[in-house]
């Protein structure tokens, strides 16, 4: 039975798939092991001994840069969803998008301020609400951004606060554009 060595088995990886996060582990720190990493399509890895947080806070690395990755092609309203939601009633959804937009005006600088004055009580209520209007409509990366961003307001995670505010606040404001 043939066993590849962990350069190998990204190379491999890689083959398949240029975007799955590859983390490693190794004993060697120095430079030309950085570099061989890398080469191999590794680009995350921790060193021994073990450190279970250290890799912890990778993965949420990861995790947020790939879901802080919001180019121009890619929309947050999925209007299939949203008219689904709507039971197919199309007049009722654009009436509901409507009011959507004209109620988030303000959100993303009510938002800010409360974050930066650190009334995070305040905050976790208006992304509450932009949470289940957002649900409703079909816009579930910003639903989803906002479960992860009222949580971190609740339990006054100040690690977590800004880049989940940051994520929020990218995904509404994308939001808003379409509905313009």
């Amino acid at each position: 039975m043939n066993v590849m060595n962990g350069y190998e088995a990204a190379e491999k990886i890689r083959e398949l798939s240029a975007d799955v996060p590859i983390v490693a582990m190794t004993a060697d720190v120095i430079m030309g092991v950085r570099n061989k990493c890398e080469e191999s399509g590794i680009y995350h890895y921790i060193s021994k001994p073990f450190n279970p947080d250290q890799l912890i806070q990778i993965i949420k690395d990861i995790i947020l840069e790939n879901e802080s990755t919001i180019d121009g092609d890619t929309t947050v309203l999925d209007r299939k969803l949203g008219l689904k939601n709507m039971g197919d009633n199309l007049e009722l959804y654009l009436q509901v998008l409507e009011e959507y937009r004209n109620e988030n005006q303000d959100t993303l600088e009510r938002l800010e301020t409360a974050v930066r004055e650190k009334r995070y009580v305040h905050a976790a209520q208006i992304v509450h609400k932009v949470k289940g209007s957002s649900g409703s409509i079909g816009a579930k990366s910003l639903y989803d951004a906002a479960i992860l961003l009222q949580k971190a307001l609740d339990e006054e995670n100040e690690d977590e606060i800004i880049p989940l505010h940051q994520r929020f606040a990218k995904l509404l404001k994308k939001l808003l554009e379409e509905l313009m």
